[in-house]
């Protein structure tokens, strides 16, 4: 290339067919290929300059070994083939949906090898969430993990099959109705700590943001009878509450009734305790009133008189009158009579 780009600009055309001219054609000045080598130098020199961004960092290779990391603004390295540069922004944050393919923030179509999942309890779940992350160690990141994140034409890099790996452990220690009703947010935490680690371990340079649970339901085939379960679920639920409710009633009771006697057998005891001690001070006088309040409320409702002998005398009384006394008549009788 370079001869024929000097053949063109040193030489201005050539002799006369045959015959011999008085001279050849004017020779113009032609371009050295000196001038030609040192612009071409010059360009390759300036291949090496590149710039990068506020987002971002660059990765330096001297022959496909890492040399430096480079971050924001102009810099320059050495040609290739001598050195290269890779550069990967650092802030930004990436996203990937699992279990699903996206329409705009909606779930468009389900992918069955990637959302069904089994929980502890042996049950099928469909999890669709969404990881969030950014890249933390560059050199890591470029170089340790072969495909740390999703390309096209690719299954799906490191980032992804850790998160659904993770998710999967977590929905496995885990039963199916806390996991689609109250425990969303603990297994988004538990399986974001879990990646973190696995990713981590793997030096894969990726710091997990955030993992978002977009739905945990159960599969369309299965509705119905999961339905059902969840029915006898709250059946057993309902009925275990009554019988505690009514076994709580009854112990309430037995613990009044238990109250009631102890207070009462207390009582008791302690009338008990202080007739016994008037009975230590006055004997006799302690016998006379218990017996005579015994039969007090024994005879209370008897027609009855008793007389005591041990006085010696035996008094009068108007015993048929008082064994016989007319009955009052009736209050309505006596007005009539009036």
């Amino acid at each position: 290339m370079l001869r024929q780009w000097r053949e063109r600009f040193r030489m201005g055309g050539g002799g006369g067919g045959g015959g011999s001219g008085s001279g050849g054609g004017g020779a113009g000045r032609g371009i050295s290929w000196r001038v030609v080598a040192g612009v071409l130098f010059a360009g390759w020199v300036l291949s090496g300059v590149y710039t990068v961004n506020e987002t971002q960092q660059a990765v330096i290779t001297t022959f496909g070994k890492y040399t430096a990391t480079t971050g924001p603004g102009i810099h320059w390295h050495a040609p290739a083939p001598i050195q290269a540069r890779q550069v990967v922004g650092v802030t930004e944050q990436r996203t990937e949906e699992i279990g699903c393919t996206m329409s705009g923030e909606v779930c468009a179509s389900d992918v069955p090898d990637e959302s069904l999942m089994i929980t502890g309890d042996r049950n099928i779940v469909q999890v669709h969430f969404r990881i969030t992350y950014n890249v933390k160690d560059v050199e890591d990141f470029v170089f340790v993990v072969r495909t740390p994140v999703s390309n096209s034409g690719e299954e799906g890099g490191a980032v992804r099959q850790v998160a659904e790996s993770a998710m999967r452990e977590i929905v496995g220690r885990r039963q199916l109705e806390p996991i689609i009703t109250t425990d969303r947010e603990e297994v988004a935490q538990d399986a974001k700590d879990l990646a973190q680690r696995i990713l981590d371990d793997y030096r894969a340079g990726v710091n997990l943001v955030a993992v978002e649970l977009l739905s945990t339901t159960v599969p369309p085939e299965v509705t119905e009878a999961f339905n059902d379960v969840v029915k006898a679920g709250q059946d057993a639920e309902s009925a275990r509450n009554n019988a505690n409710r009514e076994a709580s009633q009854i112990v309430n009771d037995a613990q009044g009734y238990q109250g009631r006697v102890v207070r009462e057998a207390t009582g008791e005891a302690q009338r008990f305790t202080s007739v016994y001690d008037e009975y230590r001070q006055a004997p006799q006088v302690t016998r006379d009133r218990l017996y005579i309040e015994t039969m007090e409320r024994v005879y209370r409702t008897g027609n009855l008189m008793i007389l005591d002998q041990r006085g010696g005398a035996v008094p009068y009384l108007p015993l048929d009158n008082y064994l016989r006394r007319p009955q009052p008549a009736p209050q309505n009788q006596q007005q009539g009579g009036r």
